[in-house]
């Protein structure tokens, strides 16, 4: 499988209007596009084992373990990355939880869409999801300790300090939009003529 292209979404956008913080991978599944889920010896037991958590996701049967019901029946490797992303934040600490899977237009090609909480945790949490995928397929050991640390740190390197993020996190209890400017702790609320920006307890 390869990865064509990463990009990440920070507002409104077209998979979601709600949703403003989106992972949308290009992923070429390459000759996995004719092995689905269920035509890969014991793919489905070794997933449950390395993610008995995944037992929780709805996905469209809309009952616990329904994903686990989708990969016995059989379905296409985009989608199972998608859960391991998100399942793999949450397990880092950053529950997300929205995802979607659809096709990019060329055969075997397709958007692989998923929430994040930090950029730079979602961007690695794709990767990472291709790599224990991949490993899952062949049935070889994967230890996620690293990649579970390895996004704690990124989140913690990266997340806003404690004055801006009280004030994000009611901007967005208020359901007003918000966007970081840089890599530091400025951000914008609203947008127009109402927007206002704040870094730390400082406000334009």
């Amino acid at each position: 499988m390869e990865i064509r292209e990463i990009n990440a979404m920070r507002g409104p956008n077209y998979w979601s209007i709600r949703r403003h913080k989106l992972i949308v991978m290009v992923l070429d599944l390459q000759e996995m596009e004719e092995k689905p889920s269920d035509k890969i010896e014991g793919f489905a037991e070794r997933l449950k084992t390395m993610f008995p958590s995944m037992y929780s996701h709805r996905c469209s049967e809309g009952c616990e373990g329904g994903f686990f019901m989708r990969v016995d029946e059989g379905t296409w490797m985009g989608h199972i990355i998608e859960h391991i992303a998100l399942e793999i934040q949450t397990l880092a600490g950053m529950d997300t939880g929205f995802g979607r899977t659809r096709g990019y237009g060329e055969e075997g090609v397709y958007n692989v869409v998923f929430s994040y909480m930090e950029e730079n945790v979602g961007r690695y949490a794709a990767k990472a999801a291709v790599r224990i995928c991949e490993a899952l397929i062949v049935g070889e050991p994967y230890d996620l300790t690293d990649d579970i640390q390895e996004m704690r740190e990124l989140r913690e390197s990266s997340r806003l300090g404690p004055s801006t993020g009280s004030i994000v996190e009611e901007a967005e209890s208020r359901g007003i939009p918000w966007i970081r400017l840089n890599k530091y702790s400025l951000c914008q609320l609203g947008y127009g003529a109402n927007q206002k920006r704040i870094q730390a307890t400082v406000t334009s």
